[in-house]
């Protein structure tokens, strides 16, 4: 009795798994939410620089009205590129070095530093440190006894 023969199974190949429509769609509505967020950003950017150039040109009684108007507008164009501020102006904190950019230079690093300009961070990625001043301890009175 001759031996039964052995079948061959075929191997088929598989496709690549096929997007869905919706998967489709969403890519370009990202791209054009994501294009549509760089145009509004650029606009408040574009109104922030307008507004530098009124500063500038400002008569000395108008320049207080005039920075107000700029210190908005940049916060504007911040806020549509999800910018935020860290640390609060003229704030005394503990200095660290991987938190402040201290701008002096010193021959021993403070205890104590007050912040002059605040960072800018977007999410939990620091883009400037807060810049910071040393703070001088205060001289001590001797005392008379």
């Amino acid at each position: 009795m001759p031996a039964a023969k052995k079948t061959k199974t075929k191997r088929t190949k598989r496709a690549a798994p096929k997007q869905g429509a919706a998967r489709k769609r969403a890519a370009p509505m990202a791209s054009a939410l994501a294009e549509a967020a760089w145009i509004e950003a650029d606009a408040a950017l574009a109104e922030a620089l307008a507004d530098l150039d009124e500063l500038i040109s400002a008569e000395s009684a108008q320049r207080a009205d005039a920075l107000a108007v700029l210190a908005q507008s940049l916060a504007r164009a911040a806020r549509k590129r999800g910018l935020t501020r860290i640390g609060a102006l003229d704030a005394r904190e503990p200095y660290d070095a991987a938190v402040h950019d201290l701008r002096q230079l010193v021959a021993k690093k403070p205890k104590t530093v007050r912040i002059q300009a605040r960072g800018v961070a977007r999410g939990g990625q620091v883009l400037v440190k807060p810049r910071v001043d040393a703070v001088r301890a205060k001289a001590r009175r001797k005392t008379r006894v």
